[in-house]
């Protein structure tokens, strides 16, 4: 045998230990790359809502806020639920709404459109809001959340989404 014939030789003990490395070295990728993914999901996931279609836009009179509720689906493991949503829309012209979240600001608390004050008031703690959102009185943060929404085939369409409570800053939740 030849000296160089033995060094390309590999040995039993040499290749098991090639082997094992290889494996060992997949493994840790596999781990690896789903630990970053797992890690950067919530980085990388779309949030931004749930598209809702409200119903067509003639139900809406101009000038005065209409309450809206809707299921949203909400998926928890394999259980998927319906919650029962609400918004306030108020239509500004032929084109143009504004949808609030029917939930102060303050706490969370549901809030009414009073005709005779025309503001929207919140019963738990006197929370006080102009028609356009502004707070007028009481503990609110900041002025009533609003939604975005467009107008597609005579449908008024909102993308729902929920925001933090108590803070001055609109964030969501």
């Amino acid at each position: 045998m030849d000296l160089a014939e033995d060094k390309e030789k590999v040995s039993r003990r040499s290749f098991l230990g090639y082997t094992i490395a290889s494996i060992g070295a997949f493994i840790a990728a596999t781990v690896g790359s789903a630990t970053a993914i797992f890690a950067a999901s919530p980085l990388l996931g779309t949030r931004g809502g749930t598209r809702v279609t409200l119903g067509p836009v003639s139900g809406f009179q101009q000038g005065i806020p209409k309450l809206v509720q809707f299921p949203v689906a909400r998926k928890d493991g394999w259980i998927v639920e319906n919650d029962q949503k609400s918004v306030w829309v108020v239509r500004e012209d032929e084109t143009r709404f504004t949808v609030f979240v029917a939930r102060c600001t303050h706490l969370g608390c549901a809030f009414n459109w009073s005709p005779s004050a025309q503001e929207f008031l919140c019963p738990c703690h006197g929370g006080r809001f102009s028609l356009d959102g502004q707070v007028l009185g009481g503990p609110p943060p900041r002025s009533l959340d609003r939604l975005g929404n467009q107008v597609e085939g005579g449908n008024l369409v909102i993308n729902y989404e929920e925001f933090r409570l108590g803070i001055p800053q609109k964030v969501e939740a």
